[in-house]
């Protein structure tokens, strides 16, 4: 009987052991013997065992071209960013460096590696259709526009975890590819405007003129900000009107101005997208474009307001006594005449901003390097001692 009872125990103390789960049908408990084992298999990053979704918005035809007007265009879109770097070489002054040429690679390879993956390889998740699927190219552009913009609505992200770290690392890179070769170009452009208004101020400028122009210092250029600002609400005019009237968006005249605001300030909410293909295509151009006319407004905004309080102060301020110091660092004994290298020296503090104490470095510097019994530096000297280092 103690055997029988301890055998007992055991049969139920390993029973006792083993999980049990609950039918969800009759709500009885079934033994992890009876049950099928869980599945441990782990999901798949890139792709899923689902046939792709072919739940695709409709665009539009035309008769007798095999592709849509939406396809047509996120190509232009494609080539427009492409030719960045081109537009780049074709209007830098001096040789393009190494390292231009290689993030000019850089940004073009990663364009159709992006498109690529974002196409044909990647599943992606949306509030516009069910499923997982690539993209359409329409939709590429659409959101590689958000990514350049970091508007990001978040109306497509990618369904899978490689993918989303994927993508994260692709935004730090498109941020610093592309804004760096924008700059590079919006810098070779404002030195080509500013060489040419330099050309013809000197042009126009002759010996009678002074120096300096002492009510420049008051002025207040408010023609840029007006500019700039008339840009960016054209932009965004554009934007609420194609967000109210194109079939499929038609979205109301607040929501559109909400959409719009929010849209080319790059807070992106997310709360109203694009519904329609061709509206995906059409906000991939105007955030672009959009985006920018706002950072225009915004820096003339602030050089304004800088100029502004620059003529505040320069009102307050004792600008004789300031000349006044100018002429007497310039003579330094008090005498009433100025030859030419004191007159070099009051030309540089007026136009140029510098100080007597540079001035000063500069002519210690001089005694240093001349020679002993003449007033002159000899070439070589110069060049062993203010020259680059090979």
């Amino acid at each position: 009987a103690t055997e029988a009872r301890h055998a007992g125990l055991s049969r139920a103390h390993r029973t006792a052991r083993k999980p049990i789960l609950v039918d969800p049908e009759t709500r009885r408990l079934i033994r992890t013997a009876d049950a099928e084992p869980p599945s441990t298999t782990p999901a798949q990053p890139w792709t899923t065992a689902e046939p792709d979704s072919t739940d695709f918005n409709e665009e539009t035809h035309i008769p007798g071209f095999s592709y849509t007007i939406e396809h047509t265009f996120a190509g232009l879109y494609c080539m427009m960013l492409a030719s960045t770097p081109f537009v780049l070489a074709a209007c830098a002054d001096k040789q393009l460096t190494r390292a231009h040429m290689l993030e000019s690679v850089t940004l073009v390879a990663w364009l159709g590696t992006v498109m690529f993956l974002f196409t044909f390889v990647l599943k992606f998740q949306s509030v516009h259709w069910v499923g997982y699927r690539p993209l359409t190219l329409p939709e590429g552009v659409y959101l590689l526009s958000q990514i350049l913009t970091t508007v990001g609505y978040g109306d497509i992200t990618p369904a899978f975890p490689r993918g989303q770290v994927w993508i994260g690392f692709n935004v730090i890179l498109a941020l610093c590819l592309y804004a760096s070769i924008i700059c590079e170009v919006v810098k070779i452009v404002r030195a080509r405007v500013a060489m040419a208004l330099a050309g013809d101020v000197q042009h126009r400028r002759t010996a009678g003129q002074p120096l300096k122009d002492w009510a420049d210092e008051l002025l207040v250029r408010k023609a840029p900000l007006a500019k700039s600002a008339a840009t960016f609400f054209l932009v965004a005019t554009i934007g609420i009107l194609f967000w109210h009237y194109y079939p499929g968006e038609e979205k109301t005249w607040m929501q559109a101005v909400y959409m719009s605001i929010i849209t080319l300030s790059t807070v992106g909410f997310g709360a109203f997208t694009a519904s329609t293909e061709a509206g995906k295509v059409f906000g991939a151009f105007w955030m672009l474009f959009g985006v920018g006319a706002l950072g225009a407004l915004v820096s003339t905004f602030i050089q304004t307001m800088a100029e502004a309080k620059r003529a505040q102060r320069r009102r307050v301020a004792d600008v004789h006594g300031e000349f006044r110091g100018f002429i007497d660092e310039s003579v330094g004994d008090g005498s009433e005449e100025m030859d030419r290298q004191q007159f070099l020296k009051f030309a540089l503090m007026l136009t140029k901003g510098a100080d007597s104490v540079k001035l000063q470095a500069i002519e210690a510097r001089f005694e240093q390097l001349r020679l002993k019994e003449e007033c002159m530096v000899r070439r070589t000297t110069l060049t062993d001692a203010e020259g680059p280092r090979l």
